[in-house]
């Protein structure tokens, strides 16, 4: 009995695996005839070897096309398929072929775009990508152009000299333009090619302006690219004697600015006086500390940096000073610290400015930076050239902006300096100085000495005026 149920339960499992035999058979077949009916999927060839020449607002695409002669455009999508172009295409060779388009009106950076052929079958091919980058204003602003170093403005011969800076390998610069109305209303332009450094423009007097931008074409884009327009105007002349004013000056004294209202004078005895600027527009002697600083010890004594003083000895040592309860004391990095921390400042003249001091040397006019701490050590860089064959005499450091100096035609002029005491574009700023032996700077007042010791004061501005002294 047991034997027969066995043999009954073997049968059963049998005929059950044949009929799922059968069903899953059934069903292959129609999955198969499912997909037998369906028409086979073709697609073109897709677009290949995409290259990208950026312009300014706009991008040149070039690509290329394989031999698949059903293809009978090329659409281009952008912004997410949001934009695009159709590009027709035409059969010229059996085998690759190149193709290209310019896109208008792209905003500056890289967008990317996809492209796809197609045919008037709904045929088209898979996409392909690329990132395309077009040029705008940010990126004119990176470009390293040529800038004007110098401004020479002739007011008797109604000429404006300028300088460029010489072109850099790889700037990319073709050339520089200016555009200017001279004095008769002719509108003039003048063209500056790469190897050209100096022009002039003439038939320029005094308060007018030009234009002033460089050229660019770089060799991986399609667009000459023009930077923004740097407006110059030429300085307005002002006849002016200056001020006498009541201060009984000695051209023999050493004078620095202490504040905008201050200032301190280093005189012949050795004194150190301090005067202040009053609200009738005098300057009255508010502190002094007779034979405080010995000359038979200095040579150049200045004020420097919130309280302290810079010494240079006869021996051309630099020291750091301060006045404690009317006594002159050094400053020193530590305790054991010497009273000096260098040596060697055997240089013509020093010009204090803010956080650090000019120094002139006497043959070549090498004008060098020297950031002094205020606890008598050196920050770095120091001692570097900013500039050469520096030699005018009077000068000083105007408003801590402007290194202005007379030369020995009496020009003045003026340097705009840098926050770490490099010099900008030179130019001539006035005539006539060569009547005063000293200048000092007072905030916004220039004082100006003459060979007897009288001061003359000026409301002094070192960039729209032409200082002419009759």
């Amino acid at each position: 009995m047991k034997n027969m149920t066995n043999k009954l339960i073997t049968v059963s499992l049998a005929l059950l695996g044949c009929i799922w035999c059968i069903l899953s058979c059934d069903d292959m077949n129609d999955i198969h005839r499912e997909y037998a009916d369906r028409e086979e999927q073709v697609y073109l060839g897709k677009v290949d070897s995409i290259r990208v020449m950026p312009g300014f607002g706009r991008a040149k695409i070039i690509w290329h096309i394989g031999s698949d002669p059903k293809i009978e455009q090329t659409v281009i999508y952008w912004n997410q398929r949001e934009d695009s172009i159709v590009k027709n295409f035409t059969r010229k060779t059996p085998g690759i072929q190149k193709d290209s388009i310019i896109v208008e009106n792209l905003p500056e950076g890289s967008t990317l775009f996809e492209f796809r052929n197609v045919n008037n079958k709904g045929e088209t091919s898979l996409f392909t990508s690329a990132a395309v980058t077009a040029w705008g204003k940010n990126f004119v602003t990176t470009l390293q152009g040529r800038k004007l170093i110098s401004t020479l403005f002739d007011y008797e011969e109604s000429e404006y000299a300028l300088k460029l800076s010489p072109a850099a390998g790889g700037d990319s610069v073709i050339y520089s333009q200016i555009l200017y109305t001279d004095d008769t209303g002719a509108e003039k332009m003048i063209r500056i090619d790469r190897g050209i450094n100096d022009t002039i423009l003439t038939g320029f007097s005094d308060g007018k302006e030009f234009r002033f931008r460089n050229v660019f074409f770089l060799p991986q884009g399609i667009d000459t690219i023009y930077s923004d327009y740097q407006i110059v105007k030429s300085p307005k002349a002002v006849f002016e004697k200056g001020r006498k004013i009541i201060f009984a000056g000695d051209p023999d004294s050493r004078y620095s600015e202490h504040t905008s209202s201050s200032l301190y004078e280093w005189n012949l005895t050795g004194d150190l006086i301090l005067y202040e600027l009053n609200q009738e527009g005098l300057f009255m002697q508010t502190e002094i500390y007779p034979n405080l600083v010995s000359r038979s010890i200095y040579r150049e004594f200045f004020f420097y940096d919130n309280d302290k003083f810079i010494g240079i000895s006869n021996s051309n040592l630099v020291s750091m000073h301060q006045i404690v309860n009317g006594e002159l004391t050094f400053v020193k990095a530590t305790s054991s610290s010497g009273n000096t921390f260098g040596s060697g400042f055997n240089m013509l003249k020093f010009i204090p400015a803010k956080g650090f001091f000019y120094s002139v040397a006497a043959n070549t006019g090498d004008l060098r930076t020297w950031f002094a701490n205020n606890n008598a050590t050196w920050n770095s860089p120091n001692g570097t050239k900013v500039g050469t064959e520096f030699s005018y005499e009077p000068v000083c450091l105007f408003n801590q902006k402007h290194l202005i100096g007379v030369d020995a035609n009496g020009y003045l002029w003026s340097y705009p300096i840098s926050t770490v005491g490099s010099l900008k574009s030179a130019n001539i700023i006035g005539s006539g100085w060569n009547k005063f032996v000293k200048l000092v700077s007072v905030g916004t007042k220039l004082l100006a000495m003459d060979a007897n010791g009288d001061f003359y004061e000026f409301d002094f501005n070192a960039t729209d005026n032409y200082w002419i002294l009759d």
